[in-house]
């Protein structure tokens, strides 16, 4: 996964994001680490129907929560 992504949610939520674009890796979270997988990267992304959003309009999404549907080249 890398900046330029789409994305989808892929762990079944019942919220419709719709599609995400991936802007940026986070390094520091701004919310508690995921507690099944501590070393789950951490993105943010931009989505089209957006449930919550930090100041910048990006959502924090671990990585195995997403699904690729196109590579960015």
């Amino acid at each position: 996964m890398k900046p330029g992504d789409l994305v989808r949610r892929s762990d079944g939520v019942d919220y419709n994001y719709g599609v995400g674009l991936v802007v940026r890796s986070l390094t520091e979270n701004p919310f508690i680490v995921n507690v099944n997988n501590p070393k789950d990267p951490r993105w943010a992304v931009l989505w089209t129907n957006p449930l919550y959003t930090m100041g910048d309009g990006t959502s924090v999404q671990y990585e195995s929560e997403l699904e690729v549907i196109g590579e960015a080249s």
